[in-house]
């Protein structure tokens, strides 16, 4: 095997993972409790988790946050295996840790979100919500010519979220809704990577863009009158809208349902300056998850922790006058996530 092949086995080691982070709702804040937001809901962020938590916020709100997932990060060893064994031209070594199982130990899937929500009732809202799944990594040594078989598939969706909430006269109900256009892309490939450096195809690639899609977000928080408790309630997708890639040539590929999910939480905010909640996500399926997590204010800081779904998370915030910073960490099923509000203002 010639060196050309190695390093672009190498490369490609490195720029891709057998599974990246999946979409999943924004939110610093709401990471650093462990994913128990949908009764508190009182940070921009709210558009994903509750969109009633609009009424909690001020005149207006921005938050540009950036969060990204890190693709098993404990395989250094495994690659640190497989660079040794290349070095010393050990292939059938190096085929065993393949087969054994290598990805990409800091691959990245960054998300970027804005919000802006303004007079306690509206905001607009975008998110890039993106999936890469790594099929095949195959080193095929003995192969004429020698080659790595590569096959992947990417799903991208951009969705703008239009929010409205309200609150009702001497009622504790408040209720948002979210409406939402959705774009989207995908691609797939499947090929053969030589030793010359050029490429085979095994099945013709395929590249969608997606019909455009609309879905819908209905949340409610109920604050009984001297109850220290408050509720939420989220429905998201509540039509199950099924987003089409028409040009797809492989049924399996060719659309993509958004599941209905229902979540519920409560907070307890008897405490001054701390905030307890929980919350039970997915609670209509067989794949419920379980959070808890806190919030303690500290002068201008805020400290967070939680345990979503078993995995413990971290977080901070800092507030000096309307600018607020916030950062938060989770090691999730050994998938480290970090999110950070880049910009936060709040009047």
């Amino acid at each position: 095997m010639k060196v050309k092949l190695l390093v672009a086995s190498m490369a490609l080691l490195l720029l891709f993972g057998t599974h990246a982070f999946a979409f999943t709702s924004p939110g610093t804040k709401a990471l650093g409790m462990g994913g128990a937001f949908t009764a508190v809901a009182d940070d921009p962020s709210c558009v994903f988790w509750n969109p009633a938590g609009l009424t909690q916020l001020g005149r207006f709100s921005l938050d540009a946050s950036l969060s990204a997932s890190g693709e098993n990060v404990e395989n250094f060893a495994n690659l640190y295996e497989l660079y040794k064994a290349l070095e010393n031209q050990d292939y059938e070594a190096a085929k065993e840790i393949i087969d054994k199982g290598v990805s990409a130990p800091m691959s990245l899937e960054p998300t970027l979100n804005l919000e802006i929500a303004v007079a306690h009732r509206f905001a607009i809202s975008v998110t890039a919500l993106t999936e890469f799944s790594l099929e095949k990594f195959k080193l095929d040594i003995g192969a004429i010519p020698p080659h790595v078989e590569i096959q992947d598939i990417e799903t991208g969706l951009v969705p703008i979220y239009l929010t409205y909430a309200t609150g009702f006269s001497n009622s504790p109900f408040k209720v948002g809704l979210n409406a939402k256009y959705i774009q989207g892309i995908r691609h797939s490939s499947h090929f053969r990577l030589l030793e010359t450096g050029d490429t085979e195809e095994i099945d013709p690639e395929q590249t969608s863009n997606a019909q455009p899609a609309t879905s819908f977000d209905l949340g409610v928080l109920y604050a009984p009158e001297d109850s220290k408790l408050t509720y939420g309630l989220m429905v998201e997708d509540i039509f199950e809208p099924k987003v089409n890639f028409p040009d797809m040539t492989t049924e399996s590929l060719k659309s993509l349902t958004l599941s209905r999910k229902v979540n519920f939480g409560v907070a307890f905010k008897g405490i001054p300056k701390v905030t307890l909640a929980a919350d039970v996500h997915n609670v209509t399926s067989n794949d419920r998850t379980f959070h808890i997590g806190g919030e303690v204010e500290l002068f201008l800081l805020r400290l967070r922790v939680g345990l979503d779904n078993g995995n413990l998370t971290y977080g901070l915030g800092l507030k000096l006058l309307f600018l607020n910073l916030e950062a938060a960490y989770c090691q999730k099923e050994g998938t480290p996530v970090v999110s950070l509000v880049l910009l936060g203002l709040g009047i």
